[in-house]
């Protein structure tokens, strides 16, 4: 039996509107073979939600958002999702609108409730909607502001209370002291090492003199005599005077650094302004340990991965 060229035509028209019709659905996330039920919910906002985005229990995707209609009058936005009908969801379940990922798109979770009733197709959920991206890593934030803000404060006021600046002060003018004392000796000897190292010389054959040659006594002598003359050019009154000097300066900063009095005998004296920065930076290693310990208490991006990370806690996992 020969097919006519119409009805060859008829029936590939018919598949490719067939194959559009449901190539068309799968894309919106709807299965034709498939029966489901249609439930709605009722918003203020969406905050970008779309048809076809997923809909999702215990985070698995079990279906799609089929529509989203606006009221003109209360400018009410109802949201309506397509799920299989095979899954049953209590009656006082909640569609709630939850943050899917990192960039900011949008899902609706299903959160079931405790009734024994069952919703059937056209029923409405109670609507909820989880807070935004940003309101998410602004509530993990802050508290780690906060703590951060606390122990600078903390470390900034102890500060304070010991008046650093004038003690770095004090500390640069005792160290301009020592230098200024350090580079007079070096002055007074500068020029000095010929001098020493034929003393020295001197010295030695002097010993070795004195081993019983006595028909160098005389010379013995004489060097000893040019020995006494160049001890006297190295002017050792004038050094005196100069390590007498740097011994005076050496005790009055040992005086004030021992006195609670002054600035930087308060600084290395007061007990209190340890404590408290010994305080602060356990504090702050304490929260650095928990975030590290519990990152979801901190990172999470719902509410039950926040949950999850708190009874972690609890559980001491």
């Amino acid at each position: 039996m020969a097919i006519s060229k119409e009805t060859k035509v008829g029936i590939l028209a018919a598949l490719a509107i067939t194959i559009l019709v449901v190539g068309y659905n799968f894309m919106r996330g709807q299965d034709l073979f498939t029966s489901s039920n249609e439930y709605y919910g009722t918003y203020s906002e969406i905050e970008g939600l779309f048809k076809s985005n997923p809909v999702l229990i215990n985070g698995y995707k079990v279906g799609s958002v089929s529509s989203v209609s606006m009221d003109n009058s209360t400018l009410e936005l109802t949201v309506g999702i397509t799920v299989p009908s095979e899954i049953k969801i209590p009656k006082n379940s909640t569609m709630k609108i939850v943050n899917n990922d990192m960039i900011g798109s949008k899902a609706v979770e299903i959160i079931f409730g405790d009734s024994k009733e069952f919703a059937q197709d056209g029923d409405q959920f109670k609507a909820e909607q989880d807070q935004g991206l940003a309101q998410a890593v602004s509530a993990v934030l802050e508290p780690l502001t906060k703590s951060v803000s606390s122990v600078l404060g903390n470390i900034d006021t102890a500060i304070a209370g010991a008046d650093l600046q004038t003690t770095l002060k004090d500390a640069s003018l005792a160290l301009r002291s020592f230098k200024e004392t350090a580079d007079k000796l070096n002055n007074l000897l500068n020029g000095k090492d010929a001098q020493i190292i034929a003393i020295l010389d001197n010295v030695e054959k002097t010993t070795k003199g004195l081993e019983g040659l006595s028909p160098k006594i005389d010379g013995i002598l004489n060097e000893i005599d040019a020995t006494s003359k160049e001890l006297s050019a190295v002017e050792f009154g004038l050094l005196a005077t100069q390590v007498k000097s740097l011994a005076t300066e050496l005790e009055k900063t040992t005086t004030a650094v021992n006195s609670k009095n002054g600035t930087l005998g308060m600084l290395v004296n007061d007990k209190e302004l340890y404590t408290k920065l010994d305080a602060t930076v356990l504090k702050l290693k304490t929260l650095l340990e928990d975030i590290e310990k519990y990152p979801r208490r901190y990172t999470g991006i719902t509410e039950r991965q926040r949950k999850k990370g708190d009874e972690a806690k609890k559980e001491g996992k």
